[in-house]
């Protein structure tokens, strides 16, 4: 289990010590530590690898959304997590995304170093998405963008061309780039 708490550490253990009783946990990564390390919960990637990934925001998780995750085949993919949202990204910033009101994110990944094992990835991503039909809202998270995806789909339309405008007014030579630009 990964969990972020930005808080007292004897608070945290209070707010989590319903997880100590879940038999068979087969990681744990609770501890005390820096912000500058926060980075290191989820063990993601730092270098850049052959890999597939695909994220889906659900609008809620109920048992039978538990059990088409459980009865799925997920190999090969290497990762299926459920990120449990809310706290200050469900409510409304000062930045261009809109609060995430959907309170689960599905994030799979799995490795691509050949064609034919990137087909299988991207199908068992696809299957899930379908199974899990209607629990997908369909919109995107932006930092979780995946090849093919568009900023456009992270953003209601209306932010989306005010972000365009912004960028033609503050850079145009187009020297900021960004993976999935506006």
């Amino acid at each position: 289990m990964d969990v972020t708490y930005l808080g007292e550490s004897a608070e945290a253990q209070s707010l989590l010590s319903r997880l100590d009783k879940i038999d068979g946990v087969m990681s744990d990564t609770r501890a005390d530590m820096a912000v500058a390390d926060l980075g290191d919960i989820a063990a993601e990637p730092k270098d850049p690898g052959p890999a597939l990934s695909r994220a889906e925001l659900l609008t809620g998780l109920d048992d039978a959304a538990v059990e088409i995750l459980l009865a799925e085949p997920t190999e090969p993919l290497i990762n299926v997590q459920l990120r449990h949202l809310g706290g200050a990204l469900a409510e409304q910033g000062q930045g261009a995304a809109a609060a995430v009101a959907e309170p689960y994110l599905l994030y799979m990944l799995g490795l691509s170093l050949n064609p034919q094992l990137a087909q299988a990835v991207t199908s068992v991503q696809d299957r899930l998405v379908r199974a899990l039909d209607g629990y997908v809202s369909g919109r995107k998270a932006y930092t979780f963008l995946a090849p093919g995806e568009r900023a456009a789909d992270a953003f209601p339309e209306e932010t989306a061309a005010r972000l365009r405008e912004i960028k033609r007014a503050r850079d145009p030579q187009r020297v900021i780039r960004a993976n999935f630009p506006v």
